[in-house]
């Protein structure tokens, strides 16, 4: 690795994002193959059995949902990752500005040959955001070799390398 590296995505195994379909599998499955653990559950709960096999259905649907589409946006972001199907872009920030809400989250946007960042510390995500810029490293006229890709219409940051001499 790169020591002028100063941030690189990290991207696991998509498969791993199926893990939590399991557990709630597993207890859909005893809530309905044993109707005593459901009664059970369903007088803790203080709330029908009918109740319970809906409720938990429902949650297992959602859990099944979300890991899915989170398979898939990882096993993207892997395959772009992989196959080297992004933009690099070097030179020196240019127009760097820095807000922060009133609820203290804080937006940061900058451009490099005309190319537009823009990233903050309120959501969380697979790319550069607020949160792993905490030390000030991004500011005008710093000089580096950006690594991205777009997304939702905006450039999002793959890779960060700062230049030497910078």
């Amino acid at each position: 690795m790169n020591s002028n590296v100063y941030f690189e995505t990290k991207v696991g195994f998509a498969v791993d994002q199926l893990i939590p379909v399991f557990p709630a599998a597993l207890i859909l499955y005893l809530l309905f193959r044993f109707p005593e653990f459901t009664k059970h559950v369903a007088g803790l709960l203080k709330t029908s059995t009918g109740n319970v096999l809906c409720g938990f259905s429902l949650v297992t649907c959602a859990v099944v949902l979300n890991s899915v589409f989170s398979y898939f946006k990882v096993a993207s972001l892997r395959a772009v990752l992989d196959e080297t199907r992004y933009e690099v872009v070097t030179g020196c920030i240019e127009n760097y500005s820095s807000e922060t809400s009133p609820t203290n989250y804080r937006t940061e946007k900058f451009s490099i040959k005309n190319v537009e960042f823009e990233f903050s510390n309120f959501t969380p995500s697979r790319y550069f955001t607020g949160d792993d810029h905490t030390n000030n490293f991004i500011t005008h006229g710093r000089c580096m070799e950006i690594s991205y890709i777009r997304d939702d219409g905006e450039n999002k940051i793959l890779r960060i390398v700062q230049q030497t001499g910078s």
